[in-house]
């Protein structure tokens, strides 16, 4: 039974594996920068925005194309 709850566990977790690890590169990529100075930190976040907007944009044209 336990065993049961825990392969569930784990197949939910890497259903989204890909996106948790996206997420938390961006994040480290952030501190990162922002270990060279605050102007980087915010250059930073800034283009981790783009892209997370860019990408969602991406992803939302990739839906509405689907089949008629």
């Amino acid at each position: 039974m336990i065993t049961t709850i825990f392969k569930r566990f784990l197949a939910m977790i890497w259903h989204y594996f890909d996106f948790l690890c996206f997420v938390s590169a961006l994040i480290v990529a952030d501190y990162g920068a922002f270990l060279f100075g605050k102007p980087w930190g915010v250059m930073a976040v800034a283009a981790t925005l783009f892209v997370m907007g860019w990408l969602s944009e991406v992803v939302s044209a990739d839906q509405d194309k689907g089949s008629d």
